[in-house]
């Protein structure tokens, strides 16, 4: 979950993945080296017997369990325990609801399987409980009856629960009986059904994270009334209809995420109420309409994705307003008109994503006063002209997507963006289908691209010489052109290359033998450490028989194909199974050409 930032609740960090409750001392002194009391240590024991192998650290013949690793105590009481990301197999035994003061229990990051004790929900004194990453499954016994409420059960002095990554069913836990609930995450397991809002208002949450379940139904209304939250994540569920109009109303919202869902419907001027909103992500889902303008009112935005809906008319001129602004993704929509953004007004912009939408114009060259940018995507739109040549200043660029529009003039493209000190993936692919030449001369940069894909531009020309300077280039893609002349044996030569894809062109000769040497494409066997694709903006996409098309790595050719002519439909491959080369170009099978609709 993108961006990567602490909750603004100190005693819990919800964000960064699993094991995210971090406890605290309750008594903020030194506990070691307490007695212990004997029914906190029958408990431990009992505990540990129910693992696969004992707690490092912890002994039968060792009384003062206060000593024991993760154990904190008060007075001799078990006041703590945390084991989490210790190695622990096995079930979460019920004697652990003995230790009848324990606050904090943390045993996230383990192998724990099984259910989680229903006995949990009895621990009175319980304030932080975090389960997540392990492989707990069946109901949570969090859903106590009124009954066992009413008698002090269900968790009653409980404040942070973490129990994300786990395979819990059924309803979600609703704890009546927590009076001092602030932060609650249940995110991936398989919780269903629909959100109960009415249980979920009676506490003070602030932080509440329901993301990768399979709830469904239309959104819950009612969530207005927990009106000390700051966090809501719904994301990756099976939500439709709307947003529900209260859901506007939360005063205190800095983070919204309600992507992966179905919702449908416009998105409205309401949204300008959330005015302390910092991070807005309602992409993939099926919103129409066009794009409010009410930025202005977002004064602490930093970023907005509105990706992957079916939203059209042109960009929010108010995304200017937003001087924090980082984030900025609307790629896969219909909105048309100019680029009309007075880039300007910010300074802080990381990741520009308007791909594939119906926009028009040319680029403006005012975009290159962000120069914090590191990701452009402008790729499938209308735009037309020449690369401005302020782009020199984009010297932070790494990731370039150009891919399907109308520019010209590719060799003052390639002189301008040669500047570009940082720039790791440029892809121009179908554009300067007007008879240009490929150029081969006044290219000295690229030092840092490992991707560089010119595909399907009509150029005429052979391999320019420039390229064998490109030390880091993995991968390259100059297919569907109209390059002729040889194959210079330099090309078989850069050691990084493990992608190299020069099909439906005129070349002629002989496929150098540097091309059988290639210590990147040459197959390891599996035994490589590391996948080369690891570092690269890249994904496989998968084929229409559901299995991922071309491994990328070229095993040595037969004598056979060595001493043949160079055949034209020659794409980088590993053959595996006796397998074809796939039908269709490799880098559409990579996703280099910036059409991708996730990252």
């Amino acid at each position: 979950m993108d961006p990567n930032s602490a909750s603004s609740i100190p005693s819990i960090r919800i964000r960064g993945g699993p094991g995210r409750i971090l406890p605290n001392d309750p008594t903020g002194r030194s506990l070691e080296s307490q007695s212990c009391d004997p029914a906190d240590l029958k408990a431990l024991l009992a505990f540990s017997d129910a693992l696969d192998s004992k707690p490092a650290g912890w002994g039968p013949g060792d009384a003062a369990c206060c000593s024991w690793t993760g154990v904190s105590c008060d007075l001799g009481r078990v006041v703590a325990l945390d084991l989490s990301n210790k190695s622990l197999h096995g079930g979460i035994s019920s004697a652990v609801a003995s230790l009848d003061g324990l606050a904090t229990l943390n045993l996230s990051r383990n192998a724990l399987y099984g259910a989680a004790p229903e006995e949990l929900a009895g621990l009175p004194k319980l304030r932080v409980l975090d389960l997540s990453a392990n492989a707990l499954s069946g109901p949570f016994p969090a859903a106590a009856t009124a009954a066992a409420a009413a008698a002090g059960g269900g968790f009653p002095a409980i404040e942070q629960v973490n129990i994300s990554f786990n395979s819990f069913d059924g309803p979600h836990p609703a704890f009546p009986a927590a009076a001092n609930l602030t932060a609650l995450d249940i995110s991936d397991n398989n919780f269903s059904g629909v959100i109960n809002s009415s249980a979920l208002r009676l506490a003070p949450l602030e932080v509440l994270h329901f993301s990768g379940n399979a709830f469904s139904g239309e959104m819950p209304s009612g969530l207005s009334q927990c009106r000390a939250l700051t966090e809501l994540s719904l994301d990756g569920n099976c939500f439709t209809g709307n947003i529900p109009g209260d859901l506007y109303m939360l005063p205190n919202l800095r983070r919204l995420s309600l992507q992966e869902n179905q919702l449908t419907g416009n998105l409205g001027n309401d949204l300008g109420n959330l005015s302390q909103i910092v991070q807005l992500d309602l992409s993939y889902n099926k919103f129409t309409g066009s794009i409010p303008d009410v930025f202005g009112k977002m004064r602490w935005l930093e970023s907005v994705n509105l990706a992957t809906n079916k939203l059209d008319g042109e960009l929010s001129a108010s995304l200017s307003s937003c001087p924090l602004l980082r984030v900025i993704s609307l790629r896969n929509n219909s909105l048309s008109g100019e680029i009309a953004i007075d880039f300007n007004l910010l300074p802080k912009l990381n990741t520009f994503d308007i791909g594939t939408n119906n926009l028009s114009g040319v680029i403006p060259p005012g975009i290159a006063v962000c120069t914090e940018l590191r990701t452009l995507n402008l790729a499938r739109n209308k735009l037309a002209g020449e690369i401005p040549e302020s782009f020199k200043e984009l010297r932070s660029l790494s990731y370039l997507s150009l891919t399907g529009n109308s520019f010209t003039n590719l060799a003052w493209a390639l002189q301008v963006l040669q500047h570009l000190p940082n720039l790791t993936s440029l892809v121009l692919t179908r554009n300067f289908r007007g008879g240009e030449t490929m150029p081969v001369d006044g290219i000295s940069g690229f030092k840092s691209m490992q991707v560089l894909v010119l595909a399907n531009c009509l150029l005429t020309g052979v391999i320019p010489p420039w390229l064998q300077s490109l030390g880091s280039l993995n991968v390259l893609d100059i297919s569907w052109n109209k390059l002729n002349g040889n194959i210079p044996p330099w090309l078989g030569k850069l050691d990084n290359l493990f992608y190299i894809d020069l099909s439906n062109n005129s070349f002629s000769g002989e496929l150098p033998m540097s091309f059988t040497q290639m210590r990147s494409l040459i197959s390891t066997n599996g035994s490589s450490e590391r996948s080369p694709t690891e570092d690269l903006p890249l994904f496989i996409k998968r084929n229409s028989t559901g299995k991922a098309g071309c491994n990328f790595q070229l095993g040595r050719l037969p004598a056979s194909e060595r001493s043949t002519r160079f055949c034209p439909q020659l794409c980088a491959w590993r053959v595996l199974d006796g397998r074809s080369p796939p039908q269709q170009p490799c880098s559409s099978l990579l996703g280099v050409d910036g059409s991708q609709s996730r990252p």
